[in-house]
């Protein structure tokens, strides 16, 4: 039965590693994070002057690129 427990602690050792797909998902995800909270922020400035406006492409590209990020994490090694 040793060999179950070498496998799996080789398994999460894997796993504990960052990747390249691993780290540019949670780059992507923070730069989404960023847009969106920019996005908030933009929309009470407007609400303070009178015109509350969401911004639908920012947060269009924000999901744009949470999704590359998502790519990225599916794609890469």
């Amino acid at each position: 039965m040793a060999w179950i427990d070498d496998e799996w602690r080789q398994s999460a050792e894997r796993q504990a590693a960052l990747s390249a797909g691993r780290t540019l998902y949670w780059l992507a995800t923070i730069i989404a994070a960023v847009i969106v909270i920019f996005v908030i922020a933009d929309v009470f400035i407007s609400w303070a002057q009178g015109a509350p406006i969401v911004r639908i492409i920012a947060l269009i590209a924000a999901l744009a690129v949470w999704l590359i990020g998502c790519i990225c994490r599916a794609v890469l090694p």
